[in-house]
This record gives C-alpha cells, structure tokens and sequence, in this order.
C-alpha cells in the first residue's frame, strides 16, 4: 500500500454512482456553518485534483473531513495518490505564509523541505503503522513556523469505504515540554545575533532563520526560499571558489561530518563587505552520503578589524626594532624570577633562568654578532660572565633599582670577549612579584668612553707638562742670570732657550702631545740656524717616535748645543759644520736610542774650565729624563756629545 501511494498508485475512490441520489445531493451541506475552512473547501475547485468534485467524496473521507475540520488543534488530513492535503483553521498558522495555496496540493509541494527527512515516517503511516514525530524538531525558521515550542505531530492511517490505506490523519499537540529551553536558545540567538540554517540536498533550498537573513542584509520574507546559489552569490568573489573547494571536498568524504571557515560576504542591501563564521554539521544517511546540513553563522566583523589592526601594530613595531639604531632586546625568565629573594640569590637565578627571546640586528652586531639569531637563546653569562665581579655588581645594581632603570652604563663582552661600553634602559613586566620578562634599548657608548678617557688623559698630562714647564722655565731663567757676563748676555740666553723650549711644544702640539718624530725635533731645534744657501747641517737616522718627555729633554739639549755652536764652536766661522746622526738598536730588553752631535771645521776646542748651565742641562737633566748616558767631550778638532738611552 505505502509504496502505492508514494509511487503515485492510490486505490480508486469509490465511484459517484455508488453513491445514491440523496446523499449526492446533500453531499456538501455538511460543509455548512464550518467557517471559513468550510467556505473555503466549498469553493475549492477539487474536480481538478485527484479527489474529485466535491460530492462524489466517499463517505469515509468526508467524516474524517468532518472531523478534521471541528478540531480545536492543529490538523491536517492527505488523502488519494498524491496525498492531496487539507486542513483547519487551527492549521492555517503553522501553514503560514502558504495558505490558502497550500489547500488541495500534494503534500510533497507543501513541505519539500521536510519530504526526504520524514519520508520514512509516512511510509509507515501509510503501511498502516500510527506514527508519533516527538523528537523530530521542526527545521529552524522552517514552514512550520513556529519558532517557540514547535509541535509534536502524530500520524494516524486513515482508509477508504472498502478498507484500504487511502491516507493518514495528523494531528499536532505544542511541545510544551521542549518549549522552556527553546525560548531559552531562541532569545540566546537572537541577543547574540547567531543565525540558523537547515539546508536540504535534495531541494537545494535553505530554511533560515531571520538572525541570518538580517546578517546578509536579505527581507524576512526569504525565510523559507533561500537557496544554495542565493547564498554563494553573496559570499565575496575572492572568497567563492575555495569555500566551494572546501565544501566539495568535506562533502564527499563520509568520515567528514563538521566544516568551519571564516569568510567575507558582500551584504545584499547595502553592498557592505562583512566577515562571517561558520560552523555547519553534516547530516549524512546509512550509507555516508550528505542529505542535509544544519548551522549558525554569526558576524565577526569587529572581530577581523581587531586582528588587522593587531597585526598593522605588530608590523610597525616590527618594522621600528628592525630598522633602530639602537639595540632593542626582551629577556625572558623560564621559570619566573621571585623578587622577594635576596639580591645575590636574585643574580643568581637570573644567570641560571633569563634568556634573550627577542632583539633586533643593530643589539646583534653591537655584540659582535651577524643577526638577531644569533644572540636569541643566549643566556645573561654571555654579555655579563657571571665569573665577572663588575658584571655581577652591575646586575645587583639593576635588581636594587626595581628591574626599572634609564641611562645606566655597563661594561659588558661581546662575542670576541672584548670589552664594550653600554648605556641602557629598562622596563620590567612583573605579576604578583615575579619577574617574567625585562625589555630593555642599549646604545653602545664606547667610543665616547674613550674620547673621555683620552680626553681626561690629556688634561692630566697638560697639567702635568705646565707645571714640568714652568719649573723648566723657573730653572733656566735661575741658572742663565746666574752665569750670565752682562745683562744682555743673560737676555739673549734667556730668550734662546725659551725659544727652544717653545719650539719643542709646537712639534708636541701638532700630535696632541702623543709624541713626536726624533728628525722633526732635530729639525726644529736646528732651524733658526740655517743660512741661506749653506749645508752646514746635517742630519741623518731612521725614523724614531719618541714619547713627549725625551722630545722636550731633547729639544732643550740641542738648543744647548746649537748656542754654543754658533757662540763657540763650529758654526761660529764660515767653514765648520754639525753632523747629528742616529741610529736605532732593537734588542731583547727593547729599542736604544744611539745620537752623535759631531762639530768639524770650526776653531780649536778648548776644554771650559768650569761647568756652565748648558753643559749639567744635557749631561744631567737629559740624562735623568732618558734614564740614559750622556756625554760631552770637548775635543780639540770639534765638540762631540754623544746620547744612549733606551725608547720605552
């Protein structure tokens, strides 16, 4: 019977004339004072529909139409080789908005949506089986319509005048019992704007709820036509082709029973690109393949403008610690350092738990190294050896300031283990007293550490050379008035040896008073004593650096002998020369300074008969300045002053 009648192959109606003539006439004045379900199947035009014209109902069917009709809950009846539908006013609502359309129609049009769902349910109906749908949910936002409590409907076999399965009769009772928690979940979706949707393979329809209709900016009337190709219009043209990919494949594999994918969607109103997500359960049949689906979706718009701005921030700051000059870095303590410890357990733990998670390229090279890689993973005993007694002062420094510092300088290593000046500053995160990470920015500082410290030398040593000048000073004016003949003599004395003191602090000042070369000395002690056109000087030796102190001991002994020479000696006629020669022995114990003063050509020598100013001045103060040998022999054919002296 059941495959009968789903096949389209009902059993016949009985026929008019099996009918008499009375109960043909009156046939319809049971349909009298019925309402406007009454009316309404009066009119109806049945002779087009499998039932036939009115009167020529059977009588089984016209009392169960009877019935139906003067029911007080909702009813329905389906009758004949299409299961033709009627039904009461209480009915109308549930068919809403389908009345009065659906009055006369096969089931089958009325309810698509639910046909291949409940099919077994009406073949057993239709076998002769009563059937009660509790449990069967309606479809959300489905034709049944009711979106607090639903219905549950019972299903009994009707039959013809002769007996046979013709039918069935449902009647629907609300499911009260289910109605608190679906008020519950219906007021949960629409406050959290979550939309539903029942999807059927079969049809290719949609049933959805209004939360999701209002998400694709799409009229409430849709509810129940929405469509597959509705739907994939609205997605965004980027995002069709693989959400189509992914579904095909989810789909066709029975072991797939769930899909969830965020994706944008063009809204249908107003043309506003929005982000959905979405998560569909797949409902599959005894054999694995997809009949229908069933999901939400909801809108997360704010949500995708927060992770872009995310991500917009974090790519500045990436593009700020990438492109800073200065070193950038982030410790991390694995396990969380206690700041409640003492400071020395306090360094301790550091060494043992804080490791770099983070830097830029420019804190990499400062330590020597290529790339921020390099120096990720490394722990504190890197730049700071906990082996180093500075090192550790300097961290029980930045432990007493709190792990919050500006400015601080440091000593610190680098990958060579050469020593490098920092000044830094740092910012701690800390939670219910332990120390989870320490940002800090360093910039290298020691280059200026140096200039202070070569700047800070060369004062020291400025103070020094003035007061070793003035003594210098006080010492030749004293002994040159006190061997001087007259007070010119004592002038002129003075004057040349202040010259030749000025003399050697112009070479020192050209090299910043780090030394100066032994022929640029000799060059500028001799000079005042060239004459034009003359070559009665001679000077001749290797390169040789010599440290301030024997440059200026030096400069004043040759203004020394220069004077005696132009007063005296070789340089006092028109014939006598000077030859200052050097020469550089290296040896294990270090370089020695060999110098020869030789005068030829000028008067006979003769030997003074006592010991003036300039002759203790270079035997004795050149000596002692050169920890050296110095001596002077006053031979007859020419002055000789011969200097020994080591270089460092």
């Amino acid at each position: 019977m059941s495959d009968g009648l789903l096949a389209g192959k009902a059993p016949p109606l009985t026929k008019p004339e099996d009918v008499s003539g009375p109960e043909t006439a009156g046939a319809v004045s049971w349909l009298r004072g019925r309402g406007e379900m009454g009316r309404l199947i009066r009119a109806h035009d049945w002779a087009a529909t499998p039932l036939g014209p009115l009167p020529s109902w059977p009588q089984s069917l016209r009392t169960l139409a009877d019935l139906m009709i003067g029911a007080g809950q909702p009813a329905f009846l389906v009758w004949g080789p299409e299961l033709t539908l009627l039904y009461n006013e209480s009915f109308r609502s549930v068919l809403e908005p389908g009345h009065p359309a659906a009055l006369g129609r096969p089931l089958r049009e009325v309810w698509p949506e639910i046909w291949g769902r409940n099919r077994a349910m009406i073949e057993s109906a239709l076998s002769g089986d009563a059937q009660d749908a509790a449990g069967q949910p309606d479809s959300p936002g489905g034709r049944l319509g009711w979106p607090i409590g639903g219905f549950t409907f019972s299903l009994t076999p009707v039959r013809d005048d002769m007996g046979r399965v013709a039918g069935f009769y449902g009647t629907g009772v609300e499911a009260t019992s289910h109605a608190p928690t679906e008020e519950r979940l219906r007021q949960v979706q629409e406050a959290a704007r979550i939309g539903s949707f029942e999807f059927d393979r079969e049809t290719g329809k949609a049933v959805a709820s209004p939360e999701y209709l209002d998400l694709y900016g799409l009229p409430n009337d849709e509810a129940d036509a929405f469509s597959y190709m509705k739907w994939i219009c609205l997605v965004h043209p980027e995002d069709r082709e693989w959400i189509e990919a992914e579904t095909r494949r989810v789909v066709a594999n029975p072991a797939h029973c769930h899909l969830e994918y965020d994706f944008r969607i063009t809204r249908a109103d107003t043309g506003e690109m929005r982000w959905i997500r979405a998560r569909t359960k797949l409902v599959r049949d005894a054999n694995g393949r997809f009949v229908r689906s069933l999901g939400a979706q909801w809108d997360i718009t704010a949500e995708k403008d927060a992770e872009a701005a995310l991500r917009d921030s974090q790519e500045r700051y990436r593009s700020f610690i990438t492109h800073s000059s200065e070193g950038i870095w982030l410790l991390e303590f694995t396990p969380p350092l206690d700041t409640s410890l003492p400071v020395e357990e306090q360094v301790e733990q550091a060494y043992r738990s804080g490791r770099f998670v983070d830097c830029n390229d420019a804190m990499a090279r400062m330590y020597g190294l290529d790339r921020a890689e390099d120096l990720i993973g490394k722990t504190l005993d890197f730049p700071l050896p906990s082996s180093d007694p500075g090192a550790r002062a300097y961290l029980k420094g930045i432990i007493a300031s709190g792990y919050s510092v500006t400015g601080v300088e440091s000593v610190e290593q680098d990958a060579a283990g050469h020593p490098k000046h920092f000044e830094n500053s740092m910012i701690a995160i800390i939670e219910e007293g332990q120390l989870k990470r320490l940002w800090g920015i360093q910039r290298e500082i020691t280059e200026r550490k140096r200039a202070e410290e070569q700047r800070t030398l060369l004062i020291n040593e400025l103070n020094h050379r003035v007061k070793n000048t003035l003594a210098t000073v006080q010492s030749i004016a004293a002994q040159t008035l006190r061997n001087a003949g007259t007070a010119l003599e004592a002038k002129e004395a003075l004057e040349g040896r202040l010259m030749a003191l000025a003399r050697a602090h112009d070479v020192l000042t050209t090299e910043s008073w780090e030394g100066a070369e032994l022929k640029d000395v000799v060059a500028q002690a001799v000079e005042p004593y060239r004459a034009l056109g003359e070559n009665r000087l001679t000077i001749d030796g290797p390169e040789t650096r010599l440290s301030p102190r024997i440059a200026l001991a030096l400069s004043m002994a040759l203004q020394e002998l220069t004077t005696n020479a132009v007063k005296h000696g070789a340089l006092s006629n028109a014939t006598g020369k000077v030859d200052i020669v050097w020469d550089v022995v290296r040896g294990e114990a270090g370089s020695h300074l060999h110098l020869h003063w030789q005068e030829s050509g000028g008067p006979t020598v003769q030997p003074p008969a006592r010991q003036g100013f300039g002759s203790r001045l270079i035997e004795r103060s050149l000596a002692r300045e050169l920890n050296g040998n110095v001596r002077i022999e006053f031979d007859p054919a020419g002055v000789l002053c011969t200097v020994d002296a080591p270089l460092s």
